[in-house]
């Protein structure tokens, strides 16, 4: 096969990919072709259409911090990106209180003795660390328990982590917290209850967001492709070519069962790292693929639950640590964005954290939302008559897990891959980076730019610690 025929691959159209692919839109010498096994694009960053209603696969709230991201984001959805004043609530000890979390809200949600403990246990800990060995912050565990003390831990961040991510906090790695939260200890979240808001309060109070949902971002990203340029969806890339130092072709496999071989000049990849390496021809060496089958993800099921009222809450997010409820968060897209249902019904978008193939990820939908309303209904939300419709989706491999230990094998498989000159890996399964959707969007810029020369360093990307979040400031 001679040159002329190599275009540049873009494995994946998520939000990632399909940023590479609006970026060399117009800019590479060389075509490109993007090739996305789903029947759709934007991966986990679409909106769904159910009858009257839209939804994101979760709430995805849009901001950043990055100029040029920014820019092209109001480029691309123009007088449709809304700025949203957030409002959210945790269900904590029985009752709603406002989220993000403060210092005053959470002694207040304990009642006056759960706030005595927890000040006492927390003075505890700070008083015996002078006298001791600081216990090392290698698990989620620990690094809780030395910020807040165990009564707080136990009953808020123990219960909602494990939920959330199905590994017990002691097999979690503190890289978690480290990577997602920022400035988080009982400390500095009384100093901000007395003194104020560090600076970053703007960029989660308030957020921008697309009218008709998330979704717009990619679907404009995917119409501005054109010319010599193609998405195939439906193509799910089965082999993966190279010659120990650049890949040289990548194989997908069409709807119709067949298959095309594209010879290919550069790959930006955004297939999850652990199937990448599976599919690599030649067959890579077993410690890699033993290392890659090591990390573990954890998948999602997204309920719609359709709602016989105009609104069931005012909030964009209510958050759900209790562990007899078997959702861990919902939203209500109506609040984000009056287009996203009629205006004489709501739906409501719950998402179930589960292990594919578990009991939950299997499921029947009339089952789950039986389930849903009665959840609902005994946190006061719904009437469980009032639920009258539902869909389901279900997302595999939708966050990674960083349980502890996992950079070991990490390492091993990042290493064994930065020998192909020719590949940039991106996006939140292909980096196993767990971060925001500005950094996805700034991972596709930056890798179309090295690919027409460049020399950006796509491993820095994203993992600023506590990028806008803060305990009283951000998300989990």
């Amino acid at each position: 096969m001679n040159a002329s025929s190599e275009k540049i691959v873009i494995a994946g159209a998520g939000v990632a990919g399909l940023s590479a692919a609006h970026h060399l839109q117009g800019s590479a010498d060389v075509p490109f072709v993007v090739f996305e096994r789903a029947p759709h694009v934007g991966g986990y960053s679409r909106t769904v259409r159910y009858k009257d209603f839209r939804f994101d696969l979760g709430g995805h709230r849009f901001y950043t911090k990055k100029p040029e991201v920014r820019a092209l984001i109001e480029k691309l959805v123009g007088d449709d990106l809304l700025e949203v004043d957030r409002l959210s609530r945790i269900l904590f000890q029985g009752r709603f209180v406002n989220y993000p979390l403060s210092a005053f809200n959470t002694l207040k949600a304990v009642g006056p003795v759960g706030a005595a403990r927890a000040i006492l246990d927390y003075g505890g800990i700070k008083l015996k660390k002078p006298f001791s060995a600081a216990n090392p912050e290698g698990t989620f565990e620990q690094w809780a328990l030395n910020r807040f003390g165990r009564y707080l831990y136990n009953i808020y961040f123990k219960v909602y982590t494990e939920k959330t991510w199905g590994v017990p906090c002691s097999e979690l790695s503190a890289d978690f917290a480290e990577q997602r939260i920022k400035g988080l200890s009982f400390r500095e979240a009384v100093k901000d209850a007395i003194l104020g808001g560090s600076g970053n309060e703007s960029l989660v109070r308030r957020f921008s967001y697309p009218r008709y949902g998330f979704g717009q971002i990619p679907d404009a990203m995917a119409r501005s492709v054109s010319g010599a340029n193609a998405i195939l969806t439906g193509h799910a890339v089965v082999e993966v070519e190279h010659d120990g130092n650049r890949i040289t072709a990548v194989t997908a496999r069409r709807p119709d069962g067949g298959a095309v071989r594209q010879p290919c000049c550069e790959l930006v990849n955004c297939i999850a790292v652990d199937e990448l390496v599976g599919l690599l021809r030649p067959q890579v060496p077993s410690e890699v693929t033993e290392a890659a089958q090591a990390l573990r993800y954890r998948s999602l099921v997204v309920l719609l639950l359709v709602v016989d009222v105009e609104q069931v809450s005012p909030d964009h997010w209510i958050y759900v640590p209790s562990p007899e409820i078997g959702f861990c968060r919902l939203h209500e897209p109506k609040n984000w964005s009056r287009d996203m249902a009629p205006p004489d019904r709501t739906a409501l978008v719950l998402e179930y954290f589960c292990d594919q193939g578990d009991p939950v990820w299997q499921r029947q939908p009339r089952d789950l939302a039986a389930e849903a309303a009665a959840d609902l209904a005994t946190m006061g939300l719904i009437q469980p008559e009032q639920a009258s419709d539902c869909t389901v989706v279900r997302l595999p491999k939708a966050y990674p897990v960083y349980n502890l230990g996992y950079r070991d094998p990490l390492d091993v498989v990042t290493g064994y891959l930065a020998r192909f000159e020719n590949l940039y890996s991106i996006g939140r399964n292909a980096t196993f980076l767990y971060t925001s959707s500005d950094h996805y969007i700034d991972m596709g810029l930056k890798a179309a730019e090295n690919v027409l020369g460049h020399n950006h360093n796509l491993n820095e990307i994203g993992r600023d610690k506590g990028y806008a979040e803060a305990w009283g400031k951000g998300k989990p």
